[in-house]
């Protein structure tokens, strides 16, 4: 009867996991869908906003080009605010430190609280951090971008890399770096009527777009933090449940031994008698 009672206060135990990773289980999959949707929407936005600089790069060189080449890569690393995501988090930082360690000289951007935690244990200083939402606004965004783009105006940064991890599938998100800012681009202005002047609508065109770009970037961030959250919830809870059946399995087989035994003691003794 010892050996049953601590089984069941195993019991309880795994009871209580399931029925938390339950819980959580079921709020990540409310995130990631309202994420999946936010980003299958935005993404369509970036795409016609990749095109224009494909199409009419030329338009923003002068917006883009580097004020001071000398100037060190600033290289923005974005990660989750949360754990309970796998490796989600530890493949990304591993893949920017090894990055970071390839260029001589670098500005670096912590974005989301692991991004932050991390690079403070770490030999490689870095020079501004900032948190994410779990579903972040384009307004937050934006207030990011904008910093970058004062510290490349004012010649403190050159290039701008970004890491985060490129969305495949619920299941894998592979870290990728990528710049920015486009270098170059084609001319078809030609048949183009700019209003008021050329040069006012390809700076506001080149901030939009740019925004635009970076916004679906951490978007990308956001939802693989999800879909890395919620399959270890589902794992959690899965395990839970399967750790809970067979302890109550047990505890079954134990009572019936326990029954079986007295059954034949009960039997035994009236034998005897």
């Amino acid at each position: 009867m010892l050996a049953i009672q601590g089984l069941k206060k195993q019991l309880r135990g795994i009871r209580s996991t399931r029925k938390l990773t339950k819980a959580m289980r079921t709020v990540s999959t409310v995130k990631f869908s309202r994420l999946n949707e936010l980003y299958s929407e935005y993404s369509k936005y970036g795409k016609l906003c990749r095109d224009v600089i494909e199409q009419y790069g030329s338009f923003f060189q002068d917006i883009f080009r580097e004020t001071n080449p000398e100037a060190p890569s600033l290289v923005l690393v974005a990660t989750s605010n949360k754990g309970l995501c796998g490796k989600f988090n530890a493949e990304i930082l591993h893949f920017a430190e090894e990055k970071v360690k390839t260029m001589d000289s670098v500005f670096l951007v912590a974005c989301g609280k692991k991004a932050i935690q991390y690079f403070k244990g770490k030999e490689i200083p870095f020079e501004k951090g900032y948190e994410l939402q779990d579903i972040p606004k384009y307004e937050n965004s934006s207030e990011i971008l904008d910093d970058i783009l004062n510290l490349r105006q004012e010649g403190k940064i050159s290039k701008v890399f970004v890491v985060y991890p490129q969305y495949v599938n619920m299941m894998l998100q592979v870290p990728k770096i990528c710049k920015l800012f486009p270098e170059d681009g084609e001319e078809n202005s030609s048949n183009v009527l700019f209003l008021p002047d050329k040069e006012t609508v390809s700076e506001k065109v080149a901030k939009l777009v740019l925004r635009a770009l970076f916004h679906e970037l951490i978007l990308e961030t956001a939802l693989g933090a999800q879909a890395a959250t919620l399959m270890t919830m589902r794992s959690a809870y899965d395990t839970a449940t399967e750790h809970y059946e067979e302890l109550e399995g047990e505890i079954n087989r134990m009572r019936q031994s326990a029954v079986t035994a007295d059954v034949i003691e009960t039997s035994v003794v009236r034998k005897e008698e």
